[in-house]
C-alpha cells in the first residue's frame, strides 16, 4: 500500500496556495532563498500518529499530524505584521473545516499561534494546523 502522507501534503498545500493575500512560499525541501526585507511564509508536513481505527484484520486507519507555516515578516516593525498574515493562515484553516484534493479529504482540528521569535533580519510567527483522516 502506497503512503497516503503525499495526498495529506498535497492537498493542505493547495488550501495554502490558494489564500489571498500570502506572500511568497517556501516548500519543504525545495531551493527557496528569501529575501531581506519581504515576507513570506514557509510550510511543513509534521506526522504524528498512524494507527488503527479499530480492531481486525485490514483495519482502517487513522492518520494526525500538523501542518506547520510559519510566518516571516521584516524585523524590527513590531509583531502586527506577522500577526496579520498568521490570522489570514488561522482563518483559512478554520476548526471542523476539511481541506479536499481528489479523493482526499483532510479534517482540520485546530489553527493556532505559536510563540513568535526573531530569525536573523525577519520576525517569525508560527501557525501549527492540526490535521487528521480516516483513510
Amino acid at each position: 500500500m502506497a503512503s497516503i502522507y503525499p495526498e495529506i501534503r498535497a492537498a493542505l498545500e493547495l488550501k495554502l496556495s490558494q489564500i489571498s493575500g500570502i506572500p511568497s512560499i517556501a516548500w519543504e525541501n525545495v531551493n527557496f532563498s528569501p529575501t531581506t526585507g519581504q515576507p513570506y511564509v514557509k510550510a511543513r508536513l509534521v506526522p504524528t500518529v498512524r494507527e488503527p481505527a479499530v480492531r481486525g484484520t485490514n483495519p482502517q486507519q487513522y492518520y494526525q499530524g500538523i501542518f506547520r507555516v510559519d510566518c516571516y515578516v521584516p524585523d524590527d516593525g513590531g509583531p502586527s505584521a506577522a500577526d496579520e498574515l498568521a490570522d489570514k493562515i488561522i482563518e483559512a484553516f478554520d476548526a471542523t473545516t476539511d481541506v479536499a484534493n481528489g479523493d482526499i479529504i483532510v479534517s482540520i482540528r485546530y489553527a493556532e499561534r505559536d510563540l513568535g521569535n526573531l530569525d536573523g533580519p525577519f520576525y517569525m510567527v508560527p501557525v501549527n494546523i492540526g490535521w487528521y483522516i480516516y483513510a
